[in-house]
């Protein structure tokens, strides 16, 4: 069931990315040959008399494309891509990964509604530990400095206004472990390995407070991340709390792909880290376990993911498309077409080879 759904998902955000280059294709009345979800061999067409357009399902769900006239080259058709203007081109090809983005928000406004009585806020109630413990092996090692009731603003110089953000900032804002020593309630120096100092802004009593805070170290599937361990209240759900949660959330996806294609420059995050459709049906099996709220969870999250990176400047996606034809307006004139082709095609291929690397990476895995 898992595998029935990834496929539905894939097929629901591959359909929604590419009816958003059909819908502003044909408000600018741009010539559609064929609309088609998924690639390869062709499970079903039918061709419109009215339009013309053939709208076609193909067997592999990995994909999809709006096959416009002049969209690599010169047409005679007078409705042809190549003779639309630069911005009514340019809105055609941003269209794609902008639907994906409000796709994506819209699955994290339901997300949000199906744990609407856990809205976790960034105000402290208490913190995460064993039961029986000692300073030396205490985990919440944050509580050194942080106190309950404390409400967390800031972590590294970065805003944070609910649970989801702060847990990313402390992930995410070490670089390496540390042996610190603090202070204990009594005043007695404690010794903490494994930790790392954060730069923490908090409210305490109606007063604002800049804290440096250890956080626990460790290493998860290769990766130097700190450990979040406070327990937060719970806000209450009306429409302003949720339309924060659901917009926080979804940027805070957005900030999350940023920093893991940071990570790949930096080698925080290696290509061994990337996931393909396997890799991600596996993790919406794993998301399943824990309650369907967490795969609408996943679906916002690979939506979002698709729209920031279908619009980075890339050759070959709608991003790198974008760059040629911003350098056309400002130039007044397009690059060489046959040149701009070699380009995407050169590209596509890398993409191609990143894809199947991915693939079989991802397979090998499940042994």
């Amino acid at each position: 069931m898992t595998i029935v759904f990834a496929i539905l998902m894939f097929g629901f955000l591959i359909t929604t990315h590419e009816l958003g280059h059909y819908l502003f294709a044909r408000l600018f009345h741009v010539s559609i040959e064929e609309f088609s979800v998924g690639m390869g061999p062709k499970l079903f067409s039918h061709k419109s008399k009215k339009t013309g357009i053939a709208y076609s399902l193909r067997l592999l769900p990995l994909g999809g494309y709006v096959s416009m006239v002049g969209e690599d080259g010169e047409a005679e058709d007078p409705n042809a891509l190549c003779h639309k203007k630069p911005w009514q081109r340019l809105i055609i090809m941003a269209a794609g990964g902008l639907t994906n983005l409000l796709t994506g928000l819209i699955l994290c406004l339901v997300y949000v509604l199906m744990i609407k009585s856990t809205l976790l806020s960034t105000q402290i109630g208490g913190f995460i530990e064993p039961e029986d413990w000692d300073h030396e092996e205490r985990y919440a090692v944050s509580s050194y400095v942080l106190k309950p009731g404390d409400e967390v603003l800031e972590v590294n110089g970065n805003k944070v206004s609910i649970y989801s953000e702060f847990a990313f900032e402390v992930m995410w804002g070490v670089e390496k472990a540390d042996t610190l020593t603090v202070q204990d309630e009594n005043g007695n120096p404690v010794v903490l390995k494994d930790v790392a100092l954060l730069d923490v802004k908090v409210r305490r009593e109606g007063e604002v407070k800049n804290l440096a805070v250890p956080f626990r170290v460790t290493s998860a599937e290769g990766l130097t991340v700190g450990m979040p361990d406070v327990r937060v209240y719970a806000e209450k759900a009306n429409f302003g709390s949720v339309m924060k949660h659901t917009f926080h959330e979804s940027g805070g996806f957005v900030r999350q792909i940023w920093a893991s294609l940071g990570g790949l420059f930096t080698g925080r995050v290696g290509l061994s880290d990337l996931s393909g459709p396997v890799g991600i049906t596996q993790q919406m099996n794993e998301a399943a376990s824990y309650g369907f709220e967490y795969v609408i969870y996943l679906a916002a999250l690979i939506a979002i993911n698709l729209g920031v990176v279908n619009l980075l400047p890339i050759p070959a996606l709608d991003g790198g498309r974008i760059v040629f034809l911003l350098i056309e307006w400002i130039r007044g004139k397009p690059v060489n077409r046959e040149i701009e082709g070699r380009i995407h095609t050169t590209a596509l291929l890398l993409l191609f080879a990143l894809m199947i690397f991915i693939l079989i990476k991802d397979i090998i895995g499940l042994f």
